[in-house]
């Protein structure tokens, strides 16, 4: 479980986030949506720690993030897998050697340990016989998943994902909201999603807060989205065609 306390960020004169409280349960997908510019990407990068709060908590299971130092937040960095927008894969590095790059930062395992977990991860993404290619030569649904089992290869008790369906076609982004599901329920994870795509929320989403111009404007689940007569969340998520579909059927 993370939990959100009163967080505020602000960059000079832009206070960009207004006192954002919330929880983070554990063995959900928890998803944080919101327009561009509504300060959701820079919460996302506030609860890993990429950006320093101004005022609030971050709390990563009674253990308060925000007021550790770096020498003290690294044993929770070692928790936590992350998946970037785009993949952020390492062009130079093979699929195989992208993978093992967490094992080979924070464990003592040998290189034929760090082989068969990265083996094992590639494999539960559903990733064979490219262990040898580079990013550049698979596509990027595959690249997505490549990933993914980087980002689980630590076995993390916190899993972030930063836009994963970005740049992806329908029908590779439903692969990819699946498979994220199905590892958090594997490996019982507090998985917080950073997204814009209305589809994933309504397939896969367990928590959702909606942030807007800063501000926690809305929480609840993806079926009582559909009820909410909050005016700035309905015209956000009925901008889909799925969840417009969704609500005139009735659910």
């Amino acid at each position: 479980m993370i939990e959100l306390i009163g967080v505020h960020k602000s960059f000079g004169e832009n206070h960009v986030l207004k006192g954002v409280s919330t929880v983070f349960n554990q063995g959900k997908v928890n998803m944080i949506i919101g327009q561009s510019g509504s300060g959701k990407t820079v919460l996302l990068k506030s609860i890993i720690g990429l950006h320093e709060i101004d005022e609030g908590q971050i709390i990563y299971d009674n253990r308060v993030f925000s007021e550790m130092n770096n020498k003290k937040r690294k044993s929770i960095r070692k928790e936590i897998g992350m998946v970037f927008q785009g993949g952020a894969l390492f062009d130079s590095a093979t699929v195989e050697e992208n993978v093992m790059y967490p094992l080979e930062m924070f464990t003592k395992m040998t290189e034929e340990e760090r082989l068969e977990r990265a083996n094992f991860c590639l494999k539960r993404v559903n990733i064979e016989n490219a262990n040898k290619r580079f990013p550049a030569e698979i596509s990027g649904g595959m690249q997505k998943r490549v990933a993914i089992a980087r980002a689980i290869v630590l076995n993390p008790r916190y899993l972030f994902c930063d836009e994963p369906n970005s740049g992806l076609d329908p029908k590779t982004a439903i692969v990819i909201d699946n498979l994220i599901k199905e590892l958090t329920q594997e490996f019982n994870t507090t998985t917080v999603i950073n997204t814009h795509d209305m589809n994933s929320v309504a397939e896969i989403g367990d928590s959702i807060v909606y942030v807007h111009k800063g501000e926690k404007w809305w929480e609840g689940s993806s079926k009582e989205i559909l009820l909410s007569d909050n005016n700035e969340l309905n015209d956000f998520v009925f901008a889909s065609d799925l969840m417009k579909k969704i609500k005139n059927s009735g659910f």
